[in-house]
């Protein structure tokens, strides 16, 4: 037969497992749904930095590098440029957060002789604000999402993503004649 105060002490430590066990689980799932709430997600208002002001934040870094490609996307609770470049020597990659200016990171490789690149020319360039008009015109719904202009075959091309709900739909426009790319 069992002492009473040892199955007394038994019971308490199992009441106590018992509201450990449960205030960790409640602890677990109070952070996990904690992270979904204050998980905001990137709103293009949230757009500060032009990209000017990126390209000459990506130079500040890379001094002569000329410029091969730059996106603009959201990641996560912000939006980030990344801009790629070249110089006689080396490929150079940054990421830069488009509300603060700050470069997040940034990434140098020996440049591969054997591939070609082509550098964008950015004074003949169109804006991103008449690239995101053209695409959401040519959308028909939706809102630009993210851009990305780069060098295309020898075309510089921005390429839209242009978001309606669920429906993406990805919009290349000529960057130098404005004409809108179909890839049929």
């Amino acid at each position: 037969m069992t002492k009473p105060s040892s199955l007394k002490s038994r019971l308490v430590r199992m009441m106590a497992v018992t509201v450990l066990t449960t205030s960790a689980i409640g602890g677990i799932s109070f952070a996990i749904n904690s992270t979904n709430v204050s998980a905001a997600r990137a709103t293009t208002a949230d757009i500060k930095l032009n990209q000017e002001q990126a390209v000459k934040r990506f130079h500040r870094q890379f001094k002569d590098a000329k410029v091969t490609e730059i996106t603009l996307e959201p990641k996560g609770s912000r939006y980030q440029y990344q801009i790629d470049g070249f110089d006689k020597d080396q490929e150079y990659t940054a990421a830069i957060n488009a509300k603060t200016g700050k470069i997040r990171w940034s990434h140098s490789t020996k440049l591969d002789h054997d591939d070609k690149y082509y550098a964008l020319d950015l004074d003949k360039t169109i804006s991103r604000q008449d690239a995101t008009k053209l695409a959401e015109n040519e959308a028909k719904q939706g809102k630009a999402q993210r851009w990305k202009l780069k060098n295309d075959d020898g075309q510089q091309v921005w390429e839209v993503d242009v978001i309606d709900g669920h429906h993406t739909t990805e919009v290349k426009i000529n960057a130098l004649t404005k004409d809108i790319i179909n890839d049929n």
